[in-house]
């Protein structure tokens, strides 16, 4: 069965340790220390870092990483600092880590790509989803496209319900205000943050969360969502029109 720790980094970051098969994956260490101090708390070393993109918050850990334990740094980036495999094909990645699908999500950046691991065992499977896909949200648009956005986000709400969610940012509360204030009336919007609130107030993260969740309260997994057109009078719109108008109300939340 695959462990997964969370570590928190930097003011509202998430890295990760993946130990599957007797493999240590840090995904996302945008901070050294933390990440070792996991690695000398469970006496283990440190085999692969998976950047899901170039961002300082992401990768810069990686050089202190890389030097103290020797592991080897893959990304869809070149960008990405002391990368030793570029990751060009989508599907499953090179030893040791073939267990675990890159998967290409650009829109947040021009190469973003997020890391699938599939159901293991009982295990139902973790999507580690950098800045590209939120509890309640999704990533800004910095190099990409808000098309590319788009599609990578059905790409990723295409995945099996049950699979979880690691996301890059603690954003989970503020999304979810911003949910809220899209959709007042939703019953299910509502419930969402309140369960988040009580989360944040135990200093507890929010995550993961599953797939099947966030399709039923993420307003940017729903822009089908009769009851998200309506609220926000825009029934007749197209779905990208949607996904670009709450993209855009939420760079200004």
């Amino acid at each position: 069965m695959p462990r997964i720790a969370i570590i928190p980094i930097h003011q509202d970051n998430y890295s990760y340790i993946l130990s599957l098969n007797g493999v240590n994956i840090a995904i996302d260490p945008g901070e050294a220390e933390p990440v070792m101090d996991h690695l000398r708390e469970q006496k283990c070393g440190l085999d692969v870092i998976l950047n899901t993109h170039m961002h300082q918050d992401h990768s810069h850990g990686n050089l202190a990483l890389k030097q103290a334990t020797g592991c080897k740094i893959m990304g869809r980036d070149e960008r990405i600092p002391g990368i030793d495999q570029v990751l060009t094909q989508e599907g499953a990645l090179p030893a040791p880590v073939q267990k675990l699908q890159m998967l290409a999500t650009p829109g947040h950046t021009l190469k973003d790509c997020c890391y699938y691991l599939p159901p293991q065992g009982e295990h139902p499977g973790a999507l580690f989803s950098g800045d590209t896909l939120f509890s309640g949200g999704c990533g800004r648009v910095f190099e990409g496209t808000i098309e590319q956005l788009f599609q990578s986000l059905q790409t990723l709400a295409a995945l099996p319900p049950e699979t979880l969610i690691y996301c890059g940012h603690e954003y989970t509360l503020d999304n979810y205000r911003f949910a809220e204030r899209m959709e007042p009336n939703s019953l299910a919007v509502r419930r969402k943050r309140q369960q988040v609130e009580s989360f944040r107030q135990r200093g507890e993260p929010s995550l993961p969360v599953s797939v099947g969740e966030e399709l039923e309260t993420n307003p940017f997994l729903r822009p089908h969502d009769p009851a998200l057109r309506r609220a926000l009078h825009m029934e007749d719109a197209s779905d990208l029109e949607i996904f670009t108008i709450l993209r855009e109300k939420k760079n200004r939340f």
